[in-house]
């Protein structure tokens, strides 16, 4: 039981991080204005995708958790949207499930 809820949560984790990087190259072409143009003060972020950064994640998850996604006109932009919003939850509680098991 324990590794079916540990594959879950990894499943989950890769389903999450594939739609929202195609969710975000598809904002970014669409809807610009709702990502944040700002770059980051630290040296440490110097090179890194824009993706990669938490400011920029946490906006295309409150797209696609919120009824701005509806406004993105790409076909493939729906089935991001419903990947992140199944892919979250889920992985989230397997992965609790998982820890609870484990102890």
């Amino acid at each position: 039981m324990l590794h079916l809820l540990v594959l879950i949560a990894v499943f989950s984790t890769l389903l999450l991080l594939h739609a929202s990087f195609r969710l975000y190259r598809i904002i970014a072409a669409e809807r610009p204005e709702w990502i944040p143009v700002g770059q980051p003060s630290a040296r440490f972020y110097a090179g890194i995708p824009r993706i990669l950064l938490a400011n920029v994640q946490f906006q295309v998850l409150k797209v696609a958790f919120s009824s701005r996604a509806r406004q993105l006109t790409t076909h493939s932009a729906a089935r991001h949207v419903r990947h992140m919003r199944l892919a979250l939850p889920l992985g989230a509680a397997a992965f609790y499930m998982a820890v609870f098991a484990s102890s």
